[in-house]
This record gives structure tokens, C-alpha cells and sequence, in this order.
């Protein structure tokens, strides 16, 4: 029997696979029982003998294999749905994986070989009430709204940090969040994006020094270039008069499709000598022009470049 879990949630997929060894343990014993997390550990004489093989004084066995799908896994997997017809009725295989690709061999394979459960996020509601139904009364929602936005609407992120919260805490409001849990890069970068696009360049440089304190400034400065581009893109469009939804489809901005609707301040002139400026740091650290090649001085030219604008 072959089960396989997949989808956009990697919290619900690993909370559902646990409660599935739980349950197994409990009724056949841990013995009976196999977790592969990095098909790169283990050999093709140990999965042919694991999956094809009878359990010893059972009645069941109970496989759970995480995917990663990456270059390195594929001889692995591709072995495994070579092995898939031979699994005995007796043995529980339960693969799972998020956000896999449709158009992929083992994809359409494991789909069609085994019973396919999804287990979706879909929207911001969703994740509130999977916060509501874990905690119950004791968060509130202005700290629920907080902690998605921070980090990203990644409940296994968000759940880790709210239990460390309430190892000390009986309740949680807002300012806990606010106080205590850094936003994840993403959720920074759009509200620096959002101080730049509104020319708020003290507040800018503030939450720049923040996001440094826990970022690599070489991932903050690319991932800040890769989001002045996409709003360039868009104040050029606007500039000559393209249709919003047109803009979301042209640039492919799908659940961004909220930018084209920001307000900002700035000009497309404006913004596009900063993204100029701004390109131009890495040639001079490239070619050893800034006056000291290290962190301190990217961040001194950046500062400098938004006192300028």
C-alpha cells in the first residue's frame, strides 16, 4: 500500500506523517517502523531490502520517505518506482513532498500508484484559523496578523516561534511579536521597499540597520535590487497608462499582484537613477573602487545613496 502526501504546506503534510507514526507505533511497534529523511544516505540494497521485504513477526511495516527532489536524488528515486510494483500489500509506503512538480516522472508515477492526499494552504484565513485552532484564547488577532506578515505565512515558522513565546508567556499581543521575533527577509524587504517607494528615508535606513542585525547585507542587497526592479518595471508601466491587471499579467506578478495597487511618492526617474546607483556599488566592489571592500562600507554607499534622493 502506498500513500503519498503533498502540496504547499510542509507543516500540515509533517504534522499528518507524524500522526501516522504515532498511530503505527502504538498498534505494530517501533520496530516495524522506517523513516528515511535523506534518500542520499541510504543504498539501493538497503530501499530494495526495506520496501520489498516482509516485516519480521508483523503484520504491517511502515516506510515514511521524504522527497527532496533535487539533482542528487534522482537515480534514488527513479529506483524506488522502478521497485513500486513489487511492494508487498503488507507494507505501508508513505512518501511526501511539497510543492512538487506536476510535469515530473515521479510525480505523475507516485499519483497514479498510490492514494494522493493534498494539504493546502490557500489563503491568509486559513492560517488564522490554524493559529486559532492550536492556541485557542490565547493570542490575539492583531498578534496573529503581526506574526503572518513576519514570517511570511510559514506556519511551521510561525508555530516555532509562538511556542518559544509561550514558554514564558500565558498570552500574546501584539507587542510581544513586535518585541521579540524578527520579520523574515521577504516581509522586511517590502516594508524597506514600501519606506523607499514612499521616500520615508529615515525610516528607511532604521529598518535597514534592524534587518542587518540577523541578514547577510550581500542577500539583503541582491534581494533589494530583485524588488526595485519589479516596482521599476511597474512605475513604468503605470507611467504609460497600462491597465492594472495587464501590468499583474505582463510582469507575472500573480499573489503580488497587490503592488500595482501601492502608493508611493517617488518618481519613475527617481527610482530608476537609485536602482542605477545602487547596480553600480557591486561593479565598484567587483573592481575594488569602494573606499574599503567590506560590509561596512556596501552599507555606508547604500545609506548614502537614500540621504541623495
Amino acid at each position: 500500500m502506498q500513500y503519498y502526501f503533498t502540496w504547499n504546506s510542509f507543516y500540515l503534510i509533517e504534522e499528518k506523517v507524524k500522526a501516522w507514526e504515532t498511530k503505527f507505533i502504538w498498534k505494530f511497534g517501533e520496530f516495524n517502523y522506517t523513516q528515511i529523511k535523506d534518500l542520499e544516505e541510504f543504498d539501493n540494497n538497503f530501499l530494495s531490502e526495506i520496501l520489498t521485504w516482509n516485516s519480521f513477526l508483523s503484520q504491517k511495516k511502515l516506510i515514511t520517505i521524504k522527497l527532496n527532489w533535487n539533482k542528487s536524488e534522482i537515480n534514488k528515486i527513479n529506483f524506488i518506482l522502478w521497485l513500486l510494483n513489487n511492494i508487498p500489500e503488507d507494507n505501508i509506503v508513505l512518501f511526501y513532498e511539497t510543492k512538487p512538480d506536476k510535469r515530473s516522472k515521479h510525480y505523475k508515477t507516485l499519483k497514479s500508484n498510490s492514494t494522493h492526499s493534498e494539504f493546502n494552504i490557500k489563503d491568509t484565513n486559513q492560517i488564522i484559523q490554524e493559529i486559532n485552532k492550536k492556541y485557542q484564547n490565547k493570542i490575539s488577532p492583531w498578534a496573529i496578523s503581526k506574526i503572518i506578515d513576519y514570517k511570511s505565512q510559514n506556519l511551521s515558522k510561525i508555530f516555532l516561534e509562538l511556542n518559544k513565546l509561550f514558554i514564558c508567556k500565558d498570552f500574546i499581543d501584539v507587542k510581544d511579536i513586535e518585541e521579540n521575533i524578527f520579520p523574515e527577509l521577504e516581509e522586511s524587504i517590502f516594508q524597506i521597499i514600501d519606506c523607499l517607494l514612499n521616500l520615508d528615508k529615515e525610516l528607511l535606513i532604521n529598518k535597514i540597520d534592524i534587518l542587518l542585525n540577523q541578514t547577510n547585507i550581500y542577500a539583503f542587497y541582491n534581494n533589494f535590487l530583485a524588488n526595485i526592479r519589479t516596482n521599476l518595471y511597474i512605475l513604468k508601466y503605470k507611467s504609460l497608462k497600462i491597465n492594472n491587471n495587464l501590468i499583474i499579467e505582463n510582469l507575472k506578478l500573480w499573489n503580488r499582484g497587490f503592488l500595482v495597487n501601492k502608493n508611493q511618492k517617488i518618481s519613475f526617474d527617481k527610482l530608476k537613477f537609485f536602482y542605477v546607483e545602487l547596480i553600480n556599488l557591486d561593479k565598484k566592489m567587483k573592481t575594488w573602487n569602494l573606499f574599503e571592500n567590506n560590509d561596512k562600507a556596501l552599507k555606508f554607499e547604500i545609506n548614502k545613496l537614500i540621504l541623495s534622493l
